[in-house]
């Protein structure tokens, strides 16, 4: 299946390599599995949480497309710079506070800002799943977010100015028959010096044993025998014509005259060369590699 084009927005370039989205999508998907976690333990019942996608995008743009009301968690990541937000649908973030109460939490729940008594109860599993940003992120150097207050409107969050780019891991979030869409939005600034650790490769110096074997591996790759050989084009017949081959039939290769052959080791093409001879042996020249 062939990927399906992407649009690039020349406004907000990307800030980071293929190698450090891959890192931040693995850090994720951590996550996502430890929010499944969190919220099945707490309430009872198995819940099930997925990342679905991370883009780049501006502040301004994430807000305008947070639902509103909804319950957003303002993070701080000190000592790392910026602020950042985690948001929960408000039906979900009902069903939620409907099970801590003994209730069903099914899907229809009132959309609405949360009374005093309803967000004390909500503030403690919202802590517990934001800690569980430590470890989804500890291989990267980690984030440790804290949560410093609940909000339901979006419009009055001015955590960051409206152009200033930030990454959104948006994750689907299943309990019983309810499903909704989170989001977790951290700015570029405070990401970005976590990812470092992406580019930084040191060589690991082996000592002792370990480097003799390391050595001795090295030169045993050299001596392993790899099947090589000398093809001509391809060529398509069809089903009928194979079906029909006889001893003694003649197959037209059609391979230009000019074109050099390809030269492949176990399967793989390295080099092209001409054929000849060496002495009374059949041989290949390399002439490209």
């Amino acid at each position: 299946m062939n990927a399906e084009p992407q649009l690039y927005d020349f406004r907000s370039p990307s800030r980071f390599s293929r190698e450090q989205m891959r890192a931040l999508q693995m850090a994720c998907e951590t996550f996502a599995r430890q929010m499944a976690t969190v919220l099945s333990t707490t309430l009872r019942i198995v819940a099930h949480s997925n990342l679905e996608e991370i883009r780049q995008t501006t502040y301004d743009e994430y807000i305008d497309g947070v639902p509103n009301p909804s319950l957003l968690a303002v993070l701080n990541f000190a000592p790392l710079d910026g602020d950042g937000v985690f948001q929960l649908p408000m039906d979900l973030v009902m069903g939620v506070i409907d099970r801590l109460l003994g209730g069903p939490g099914d899907a229809q729940q009132p959309s609405r800002a949360l009374s005093e008594i309803e967000g004390a109860l909500i503030r403690n599993l919202v802590r517990q799943m934001v800690y569980e940003l430590r470890y989804a992120f500890e291989s990267l150097g980690g984030v440790k977010g804290e949560v410093q207050s609940l909000e339901s409107d979006p419009q009055f969050l001015q955590l960051a100015p409206p152009a200033d780019p930030m990454l959104v891991a948006a994750f689907e979030i299943k309990l019983g028959d309810q499903v909704a869409t989170s989001t977790l939005c951290l700015p570029v600034e405070t990401i970005a010096p976590v990812l470092e650790i992406v580019h930084a490769k040191p060589e690991i110096e082996l000592s002792g044993a370990k480097a003799e074997a390391a050595e001795h591996l090295k030169t045993r790759m050299h001596e392993v025998p790899v099947d090589v050989r000398v093809s001509f084009a391809p060529i398509e017949l069809a089903s009928r014509d194979i079906l029909d081959l006889e001893v003694g039939d003649v197959l037209p290769l059609r391979h230009p005259t000019n074109q050099p052959l390809t030269l492949q080791a176990d399967g793989v093409p390295v080099a092209t060369a001409v054929p000849g001879s060496y002495g009374k042996r059949l041989a290949c020249q390399i002439v490209t590699s």
